[in-house]
């Protein structure tokens, strides 16, 4: 999954472009599956499913909508869109996608890690 490394952040959001261009094909920051929480002066936060070793997010889903699978799978024919996995995620890794109302869950790009790859501090890690 994903190390975070916030003081590396400058907060350019390149990595929520990416993130938003590769699964929505638009550059929306509000789309993507990663995002930075900024309050001046206070150093960022970066926010994305960590892959936490208890899968708060999938235990918590009433529709049984989210699996593990090596990072969280939704099937969106049984998602209600209710929040039931933002508010059970330890790490505020999940948000709902203001155009779907689906859940936002790091896919890992199918395995490009494409945050990773764009990231010009090394904010973000592959581990």
């Amino acid at each position: 999954m994903l190390k975070l490394h916030a003081s590396r952040c400058t907060e350019c959001e390149i990595c929520m472009q990416i993130c938003s261009w590769v699964h929505v094909g638009e550059n929306n920051p509000k789309r993507s599956r990663i995002w930075i929480r900024a309050e001046w002066p206070e150093a960022p936060e970066i926010l994305v499913c960590q892959g936490c070793a208890n899968h708060e997010c999938v235990e918590a889903c009433p529709a049984e909508a989210l699996v593990w699978d090596g990072h969280i799978k939704i099937d969106t024919e049984r998602c209600t869109s209710c929040g039931a996995c933002m508010e059970a995620c330890p790490v505020g890794g999940i948000r709902l996608d203001p155009v779907v109302a689906l859940p936002l869950v790091c896919d890992t790009c199918g395995g490009a890690f494409e945050c990773v790859k764009w990231c010009p501090t090394q904010a973000i890690e592959r581990i």
